[in-house]
């Protein structure tokens, strides 16, 4: 077997796939389920951005007759993915991070975006004269001596609906600001550990202080997959905290700063502000109130 990388357009990829050249063979993928929106929309606005997304990788197959083609054995929701959008048969959701895609499908992008889209470069591993086995045992080797997920790492990886975006989002937005403050380096929010204190903050603001377990993380994300109706609530208090303390300069580099203590600050800055039901034993506060901005 040899394994060689090659580029292909994702015009180019696609009209393969359109002409019967590229194949997907379903034996090598996990699932059949299509990415919900929010996700699709994520990979196009990727593309879109010109970021790198995962390689594909293609068995490139010569038959005895000399008939040549190709089966696609990683990447089918990225590339089936990428052929609805050129369909026009999504558009991007609400959950992207640049709003002047929001809404918008391909026959909807301007001439420019669209030229970005079919000139995108996906990157492509060709495997030349590999059988199915050898196949299997290149992604074998591959997770062997990967960095195993951590929890958080592998909710995001498995969970696909609202809660996750909602986290995504907000993380991106105040990706910046924890590393200025000196809550989490960029190694640790790389791990998603800034990911997990905001959804450990949710967690008490939906079901009370906690000690959160994987069990009840996993439940959190679960229940609000679909359905996610204390989103806007949830974003409204989380960025009002977070950017509070990104103000209270003097407290930045402290030990006030470790994600243990910004998990109680940013509680208390909320329910101060606007006092949360499930806090209330803890310490009731008769009304909310401004916070000074510069104690």
């Amino acid at each position: 077997m040899r394994t060689m990388t090659t580029n292909y357009t994702v015009q180019d990829f696609l009209a393969a796939m359109d002409r019967g050249e590229i194949k997907v063979n379903r034996d090598y993928q996990r699932s059949d389920e299509v990415w919900p929106d929010t996700a699709r929309s994520y990979l196009i606005e990727t593309v879109l951005l010109d970021f790198p997304i995962p390689k594909l990788a293609i068995r490139q197959i010569t038959e005895a007759t000399g008939r040549s083609y190709k089966e696609l054995v990683d990447g089918q929701q990225r590339s089936a993915t990428l052929r609805a959008f050129r369909d026009d048969q999504f558009a991007l959701s609400s959950a992207v991070e640049d709003p002047s895609l929001r809404g918008l499908k391909f026959s909807t992008l301007s001439r420019d975006q669209r030229i970005t889209f079919l000139n995108y470069q996906l990157s492509v591993d060709l495997f030349l004269g590999a059988e199915p086995a050898q196949i299997r045992e290149v992604f074998r080797r591959i997770n062997s001596y990967t960095v195993p997920l951590n929890p958080e790492e592998q909710r995001h990886a498995h969970f696909q609906g609202k809660f996750k975006w909602f986290l995504h989002r907000l993380g991106f937005q105040f990706n910046s600001g924890w590393e200025a403050m000196g809550v989490f380096s960029q190694k640790a929010m790389i791990r998603m550990a800034d990911t997990k204190l905001l959804a450990e903050v949710s967690h008490a603001i939906l079901h009370g202080i906690s000690i959160t377990s994987k069990r009840s993380l996993d439940r959190l994300y679960k229940d609000n997959d679909e359905d996610f109706e204390a989103e806007a609530e949830l974003e409204n208090r989380l960025s009002g905290a977070i950017k509070t303390v990104r103000k209270w300069e003097e407290l930045h580099g402290t030990s006030l700063m470790k994600p243990f203590q910004m998990y109680a600050l940013l509680l208390a800055i909320m329910h101060t502000v606007h006092p949360i039901d499930l806090l209330q034993p803890v310490h009731n506060v008769q009304r909310g109130h401004e916070l000074e901005q510069n104690t």
